[in-house]
C-alpha cells in the first residue's frame, strides 16, 4: 500500500530513540537483553507507513529489555503463517486477520462496526486497559498493541454502482477469501463476491475483472487503484469499517506483565501519530472521487450492515462482548440510530 508522502518525518521521534539508546549505553550493565523476532505486514515493505510506525516501538522494547529483529512482509498470509509456526515471536497484522488469533480484538475491524476515528480511539483506549486484559489473551496468544491504520471505503469503477444498494445487485465485488465479514456482506447486498489476496484484489479492480472493490484510502495510491477508478469511478464515503494495525505474541515467549505495558505505552504513544499518517492518506484521494452516501441511502447502508452484523453474531463469526461494545460506542455518538433500540448484537442499548 505505497503511501507516497504519507508522512515519513521520522526524525524527531527516532531523533529521541538514538537518545534513549544512548543513554542506555552509558548505564550500568542492566538486566539481561533478550532478542526476539518482530515479523510486520505492510504491502510495501520496509518503506512503507506502517512498517516505519512501528519503528518507535522497536526502540521503546529495548528500555524493558527485547531486542527485536524485524522483517518486513508485503504478503499478509506469510506473515501470519510465519508466527502460527513459530517463526515469528511478534507480528504486526491487520484485525481482519488477527480475528483468527485472538477474536476479541480481531473483532474491532468489524464491518460497520465504527465511522469516526474518535469512536475508534474510544474502543482501542478501552481495549488498551487493564480491565480489558484477560480479552487480549487466547490460545497462548496475546494482543499487545492496537493502531488506527484508516477507514475502509467502497470503491467503484462507475459512480452509477453507488446511487442506491439496487445497482450493487449482480456486480462483483472483490472480497478477501479469509475475511467471512466480506462474503457475507457482499451477499446481504445481493453482488456477487470474487474471492481475491492482497496481492490480486487491487489488479482485478484495475482491469475490469470486479466492478467494486473496499480498501483503505492507502490503497489509492498504494496500490494505484486510481488506474480502475479512471474517469467515471467513484468511492462511496460510507464507512464500511475501521482498519486496525495489531501487535500479537506468542506469550510463552515475552516476561509476566509484557502485554500490559506493550498496550499501554501504543495506546499513549503511537494512536496520534499512526493516526496522522492515517488521516494523511484519506486527504490524498481528489474530491471529484468521493460519493456522498446521505439520507434515505445512508439508512439502507446502515440496515444492510445491521443485518450482516446479526448474521456474523448468529454465527459466533465475532466476538460478542466486542460487537456489543462496539454497539454502545455507535449509539454513545447518535442515539437516535434506529439500531440502538433494537434487540440485534446483544439487545437494546438506550
Amino acid at each position: 500500500m505505497s503511501t507516497r508522502n504519507l508522512l515519513t518525518s521520522y526524525l524527531g521521534p527516532l531523533a529521541v530513540g538514538a537518545a534513549v539508546l544512548l543513554g542506555g549505553a552509558l548505564q550500568p550493565a542492566a538486566a539481561q537483553t533478550e532478542t526476539r523476532s518482530l515479523c510486520v505486514y505492510d504491502p510495501i515493505g520496509a518503506n512503507g507507513f506502517i512498517y516505519q510506525s512501528f519503528q518507535d516501538y522497536v526502540v521503546q522494547a529495548r528500555s524493558w529489555g527485547i531486542k527485536l529483529n524485524t522483517r518486513a512482509y508485503t504478503d499478509e498470509a506469510v506473515a501470519a503463517n510465519d508466527f502460527k509456526a513459530g517463526k515469528c515471536d511478534m507480528v504486526g497484522i491487520t484485525g481482519i486477520r488477527a480475528i483468527h488469533f485472538v477474536k476479541f480484538s480481531g473483532s474491532l475491524d468489524m464491518a460497520g462496526g465504527l465511522q469516526t476515528y474518535d469512536q475508534e480511539k474510544t474502543a482501542i483506549k478501552v481495549m488498551s486497559s487493564p480491565k480489558a486484559a484477560e480479552y487480549m489473551v487466547q490460545d497462548g496468544n496475546e494482543v499487545v498493541g492496537v493502531v488506527p491504520l484508516g477507514k475502509a471505503f467502497l470503491f467503484a469503477r462507475d459512480k452509477s454502482y453507488l446511487e442506491s444498494l439496487d445497482t450493487i445487485a449482480g456486480k462483483k465485488i472483490a472480497v478477501m477469501s479469509y475475511d467471512k465479514q466480506a462474503s457475507t456482506l457482499a451477499n446481504v447486498a445481493g453482488a456477487s463476491p470474487v474471492g481475491a489476496s492482497i496481492a490480486s484484489f487491487g489488479p482485478m479492480f484495475n482491469n475490469g475483472s470486479v466492478d467494486l472493490a473496499y480498501a483503505p484510502s492507502f490503497a489509492y495510491n498504494a496500490l494505484e487503484l486510481y488506474k480502475g477508478l479512471g474517469n467515471n469511478g467513484g468511492i462511496a464515503d460510507f464507512v464500511l469499517g475501521m482498519l486496525s494495525g495489531q501487535l500479537i505474541v506468542h506469550q510463552d515467549k515475552f516476561p509476566d506483565g509484557f502485554g500490559q505495558k506493550s498496550r499501554s505505552w501504543v495506546f499513549d504513544n503511537m494512536f496520534d501519530s499512526t493516526l496522522r499518517r492515517v488521516k494523511a492518506a484519506d486527504q490524498e484521494i481528489p474530491d471529484k472521487y468521493w460519493v456522498h452516501i446521505s439520507g434515505d441511502r445512508d439508512a439502507d447502508y446502515r440496515e444492510m450492515f445491521r443485518n450482516t452484523r446479526q448474521q456474523l453474531w448468529d454465527q459466533n463469526w465475532y466476538n460478542h462482548r466486542m460487537q456489543h461494545l462496539l454497539k454502545k460506542i455507535r449509539c454513545s455518538t447518535d442515539s437516535g440510530l434506529a439500531e440502538c433500540s433494537q434487540d440485534s448484537e446483544g439487545g437494546p442499548v438506550n
